[in-house]
């Protein structure tokens, strides 16, 4: 009986990464029809470059267990936020909807948040 629940337990603990791990980019849509896309890291911990109005570094990532979280902090201030998107995938949906925070303002601060919806592709 114990080897039959741990080999199940080890299918759930090991299905989500690993769908997580075949998708190869991710595309977020959010206010105004503007997108951003980035690609997938190949390993566990690795942060993703991405595009952005301001020259941005991701300093934190994470898509795992329906889960999507990004963080991104202004090159030059390091302090300074620019991007932050917190999305779930609910049941039985294919796109990680949540809430996305942007700073795209130059020398003064400007912060937009609203609802974003990421795919995976891959």
């Amino acid at each position: 009986m114990r080897p039959a629940i741990l080999c199940i337990a080890l299918l759930v603990a090991f299905h989500q990464p690993a769908v997580a791990a075949a998708a190869k980019s991710i595309t977020c849509s959010y206010a105004n029809a503007q997108q951003l896309t980035f690609d997938v890291p190949k390993k566990l911990g690795g942060l993703p470059s991405i595009e952005f109005d301001y020259p941005a570094k991701v300093t934190l990532f994470s898509f795992r267990d329906d889960n999507l979280l990004l963080v991104a902090m202004d090159e030059a201030s390091k302090s300074r936020m620019r991007i932050v998107i917190s999305a779930q995938r609910g049941k039985g949906k294919t796109s990680y909807d949540g809430q996305i925070l942007t700073d795209s303002g130059g020398n003064e601060i400007m912060l937009d948040n609203g609802p974003v919806s990421c795919k995976a592709s891959g």
